[in-house]
Parts: C-alpha cells; sequence; structure tokens
C-alpha cells in the first residue's frame, strides 16, 4: 500500500531538547514531499511554535496542534477543526492546581497565559523558541474578563519525577470529563474530551479523502498512542512507553539514530 500522509510527531521524534533536526530527516521527508506524499506535524506544541518548524521544513499543510485540538493551514492559518476546554471545566483545573502549588499554563487564542513568572513558565517558554508569557496573575479573573474566552489546552508543568503521580491524580480526577495526557517528561495536559492526535489525523486523511491504511504517524510519547493505533502504519520510536510499543505496527530506532528518517527511508521511500 502506497503512504499518502505522512503526520510526525515533533518532540523525541524528529528533534530533542536541542530542537535540532538532523540533515538525515530533514532529506527524507523532502524526498517524500516531492514523492508527493502529504507531510504534516502532529504535536501538543503551540500553532506558532509547530509552524515555525514546519517553515523550516517547507511544510505547506494544515498542522495537527494542542494534540489535536487544533488543526490550522501552516501558511493561510485557516482552521479546519478547533475544540476548546469548557469554560466550567477551565474553571475547575485552574482551581484544582491552585490549591495543590502546581504551575498551570493556559493557552487561549495562540497565547500563553501563566499566573506567575516563575522556573516551570521559564523552562516551557525557553523550548518553544523562547515564547512569549502573557502574566495575569489570576487565571480566573482574566477568563471572567474576557466573555466567550475557553481554552484550547490547560498544561500542568512539574518536575518530571512528579510528572506520573500528577497524571495518574489528574485522570482520576478528570479523565472522565477531558482528555488528559502526557505528551513531555514534565507536562500534563488538558484538552477537550474530543480531541486527540488519532481522532484529528482520522479528520484530516478524510479531508484530503486518504484512506486510512494509506497512512504514517510517528510518535514516540503516550499522547502518540492513539494516533499511531489508527495509523495504517502506526511507528513508535523505540524509546516509547511500552503502551505506545504494543499498539505500533512498525518500531523505529531512537532519535539518536535518525529514528523517523529510517521509518520513512523503508516505508515511504522503499529505499
Amino acid at each position: 500500500m502506497t503512504i499518502k500522509l505522512l503526520a510526525l510527531d515533533l518532540d523525541g521524534t524528529l528533534f530533542g531538547d536541542d530542537l535540532i533536526i538532523s540533515d538525515r530527516i530533514r532529506a527524507a521527508i523532502m524526498a517524500a514531499q516531492q514523492k508527493g506524499v502529504i507531510v504534516t506535524i502532529a504535536t501538543g506544541r503551540m500553532f506558532r511554535s509547530a509552524r515555525h518548524v514546519a517553515a523550516k521544513l517547507s511544510l505547506d499543510e494544515p498542522l495537527i496542534c494542542y494534540q489535536g485540538a487544533l488543526i490550522q493551514h501552516s501558511i493561510s492559518r485557516e482552521v479546519l477543526y478547533h475544540k476548546t476546554v469548557p469554560i466550567h471545566l477551565a474553571h475547575e483545573i485552574i482551581s484544582a492546581t491552585a490549591d495543590r502549588s502546581l504551575h498551570l499554563n493556559m493557552y487561549v487564542g495562540d497565547e500563553l497565559y501563566v499566573a506567575a513568572d516563575n522556573p516551570q513558565a521559564r523552562y516551557y517558554a525557553d523550548i518553544n523558541m523562547d515564547l512569549q508569557l502573557h502574566i495575569v496573575d489570576d487565571l480566573h479573573l482574566w477568563l471572567e474578563a474576557h466573555p466567550g474566552a475557553e481554552p484550547t489546552k490547560l498544561v500542568i508543568v512539574t518536575d518530571a519525577i512528579y510528572t506520573d503521580d500528577t497524571l495518574n491524580l489528574f485522570t482520576d480526577l478528570y479523565g472522565d470529563k477531558l482528555q488528559v495526557t502526557k505528551s513531555h517528561p514534565r507536562f500534563t495536559e488538558f484538552t477537550s474530551k474530543e480531541c486527540s492526535k488519532g481522532h484529528a489525523l482520522s479528520f484530516l486523511s478524510a479531508h484530503y479523502g486518504i484512506d486510512q491504511a494509506e497512512v504514517m504517524a510517528i510518535g514516540d510519547g503516550h499522547n502518540d498512542l492513539d494516533m499511531i493505533a489508527w495509523a495504517g502504519y502506526g511507528v513508535a520510536m523505540s524509546t516509547a512507553p511500552q503502551a505506545v510499543l504494543d499498539v505500533a505496527r512498525i518500531i523505529s530506532p531512537p532519535i539518536s539514530e535518525d529514528g523517523a528518517a529510517f521509518a520513512i527511508e523503508k516505508y515511504v521511500l522503499g529505499l
């Protein structure tokens, strides 16, 4: 079966903490495009961050952002799909995190709002190309002052040793109301219950009239699981959690060995 649509996770798949995409991965992506394959990004990152990477890779396609809560064209900025966190749940998450002295990022209109300028906020900004922080002191009051504004995503940033406990706690509290996932060793993320990378990839595939069997998805994290399971060619990096490896059709070498390029070269380019 010919692969016609390729969806690529970013962190841990195309690059590590250094944010550098290797020449081999760049060349494989370019060769896939030249072959006529539609190449997109599927990330938990904001649109502005994903768009920056897409520009470097010359991707002129809709991008899957915010764990699938937003699909927006990288050039025209046309929004194909957007689901937000219901306002009452956003207020609940803000209160629940404040009560536990946890740092919370709130994303509205592709901007990042935080209650305080602290190391957790700065860490997130640093790994997102020096993203501007909007410090508003009280997230509740900011939302109340902007009627109709609903977050696309909320993210708790903790030290890595606390992330799994945080994920488990908030999955128990909100897993029946929201998508709760771990996208990074330090991030616990909340999006609409209707959103996931897998759902977004299915939507984008239908948008292009491409069959599920003709789609490849490559990822490495818990938040990539349903995307990898859904795609006809689901590829997990070898460093992925066991649950992700279990649903993958293909296991690729780690990022240190250009695993994404390996999968593209073998299964898309036939090298």
